[in-house]
C-alpha cells in the first residue's frame, strides 16, 4: 500500500507539472531516436537557439542534475529528493559553465554557492546563481545578498561587479510581497501564466529595486530568467515522460543577460 501510494503521489505530481507546461510540450515524433535512456540524451528533449543560448544552456544542465536526483529518489524509494545531493551536484556543474563562457578565466566557490570569478588570480566578480529563492522571498533575500557583499568586501571586489541570477520564479513569489509592489490583487498563479509575462516582468523590475539599498544598480545585476518554468517541474516531466519536447527557442524569456554578464566580466 505505501509503494503504491508513493507511484500514484509521483504520477499526480507529474500530471500537474505536465499540465502547467502543456504549452511548451509537444509529444515527440515516433522516429526521435528516444529509446535510448533519456538521461544520457535529455539534450535531445529540447529545442534550442544555433548556437545554444547560455541562458537554454544553463536551464538544460540544471535540469539535468534534477532529473538525476528524481531518477535516484525513485530507484532508492525515498520519500523526497535530497536537495543537499542536488546543490553538491549544481555546484561543480555552474564552475564548468562559468569557466567555458568565461575561458581567460577561473571560478571557485567561495561560500554557500558563491563564486569568484579570478583572473590572472585576481578576483574579479562574485557570481551567485539561484534556481529559485525559495528559501530567500520578498525582503528575507537581502540578508543573503548582504552577506555576498560582505565577501566582495572582503575581496577587494567592487560591488557593481556582484551579478545574482535567479533561474525561475516558481516557488520564489511571496503574494503580500508581489500585491503590495503591483498595487493590485493578483495571485501567484496568476502572475506566472504566460498571458501576465508583461505584469510578471513589471513585478521582477520593481522586486529588484528595491534592493538599491545593498546594491549600487541592482537593475544591472539581478536578473530572472523565467515564469514559472522550472528546471526541477522539467525534470519530473521528463521522468514520467521521456518522449517529451521543451521548445526553449520559443520560451518568453523574462530575461536572457547571460552574453552581456559575460561580456562585462571580461572587460574588467
Amino acid at each position: 500500500m505505501k509503494n503504491l501510494e508513493y507511484h500514484l503521489d509521483r504520477i499526480a505530481t507529474a500530471l500537474e507539472s505536465i499540465s502547467q507546461n502543456l504549452n511548451l510540450s509537444l509529444q515527440a515524433d515516433s522516429s526521435s531516436g528516444h529509446e535510448n535512456n533519456f538521461l544520457s540524451t535529455i539534450d535531445t528533449n529540447f529545442i534550442t537557439h544555433s548556437p545554444v543560448l547560455p541562458e537554454e544552456e544553463l536551464f538544460i544542465n540544471t535540469t539535468k542534475i534534477y532529473l538525476d536526483e528524481t531518477k535516484r529518489k525513485f530507484d532508492e524509494g525515498l520519500q523526497r529528493k535530497s536537495a543537499v545531493k542536488v546543490s553538491q551536484n549544481l555546484i561543480p556543474m555552474q564552475i564548468n559553465f562559468l569557466e567555458k563562457h568565461l575561458p581567460n578565466m577561473t571560478a571557485y566557490e567561495h561560500s554557500n554557492a558563491v563564486f569568484v570569478l579570478n583572473q590572472d588570480q585576481m578576483p574579479k566578480a562574485l557570481i551567485r546563481v539561484y534556481t529559485d529563492l525559495g528559501f530567500h522571498r520578498a525582503d528575507h533575500w537581502k540578508k543573503d545578498i548582504s552577506n555576498i557583499t560582505n565577501i566582495a568586501t572582503e575581496l577587494s571586489i567592487s560591488h557593481e561587479n556582484i551579478f545574482l541570477i535567479v533561474i525561475s520564479n516558481l516557488n520564489g513569489l511571496d503574494n503580500n510581497s508581489v500585491c503590495a509592489l503591483l498595487d493590485t490583487k493578483i495571485s501567484n498563479k496568476e502572475i506566472l501564466d504566460p498571458v501576465n509575462i508583461d505584469k510578471l516582468k513589471e513585478y521582477n523590475n520593481l522586486y529588484i529595486q528595491t534592493f538599491r539599498d545593498i546594491l549600487p544598480n541592482p537593475k544591472k545585476q539581478i536578473y530572472f530568467l523565467t515564469g514559472r518554468l522550472h528546471p526541477n517541474v522539467v525534470a519530473e516531466d521528463l521522468f514520467s515522460n521521456n518522449n517529451l519536447i521543451f521548445n526553449l527557442k520559443k520560451y518568453m524569456w523574462i530575461s536572457t543577460p547571460l552574453r552581456d554578464i559575460f561580456n562585462t566580466v571580461k572587460r574588467l
